[in-house]
């Protein structure tokens, strides 16, 4: 994904690789006037909903020029149910929510050398679960996940694959550990969610 070639860039690498793609497309060389026009659904993240913040972000996108065809609410549940969320973090969340381990490109080197363990027998252990599939496993809600994930974060047992692309080795007391793919991601989902 473009997300993944620009990370961790720094800003004249990121523009010159930006450059470098908008090259490939021959809308760029076209006159700005025959360009088709970009749309955007811009949301702001629930804990920054208030009428300041609302009335902040319209004047910006108006300052720009950005006309704006609507605006409104949308609920936890629709939300949920539509999985706008996990379209919208869709490399985040396709690890954590609609892929299962199997299904992921996992660097096998990598997760051996972080866990002293392959990943083929990792899976054969059935220990391994994305992170809708843990908490269900574990018997656990997002928030008890999100807890044990930022223990396994202070603990030095997360190893990063990519962007948006993170395994934990995460413990509950009393359960056996197990391996969980961006266990972050149900806390911050369920913040739009509830």
């Amino acid at each position: 994904s473009i997300f993944d070639q620009l990370e961790d860039t720094n800003a004249s690498d990121c523009l010159e690789k930006l450059v470098d793609l908008s090259k490939m497309n021959p809308l760029s060389q076209a006159p700005l006037n025959q360009a088709p026009l970009n749309q955007a659904f811009v949301f702001i993240k629930p804990h920054a909903v208030t009428d300041e913040v609302k009335a902040l972000a319209k004047a910006g996108l108006q300052e720009k020029g950005i006309k704006i065809l609507a605006e409104g609410s949308i609920d936890g549940e629709t939300i949920d149910k539509s999985q706008l969320i996990d379209k919208h973090y869709f490399s985040i969340a396709s690890k954590a929510t609609l892929l299962k381990p199997s299904e992921l490109n996992v660097p096998a080197d990598k997760f051996q050398s972080k866990f002293g363990l392959s990943w083929e027998d990792a899976l054969a252990s059935g220990k391994v679960f994305n992170a809708v599939d843990g908490c269900e496993y574990l018997g656990i809600d997002a928030d008890v996940l999100d807890k044990a994930w930022a223990a396994s974060k202070e603990g030095e047992h997360i190893v990063k694959f990519g962007g948006g692309f993170y395994c934990g080795l995460v413990e509950i007391e009393g359960k056996e550990p197990v391996y969980i793919f961006n266990g972050f991601f149900m806390a911050m989902r369920s913040k739009f969610t509830k």
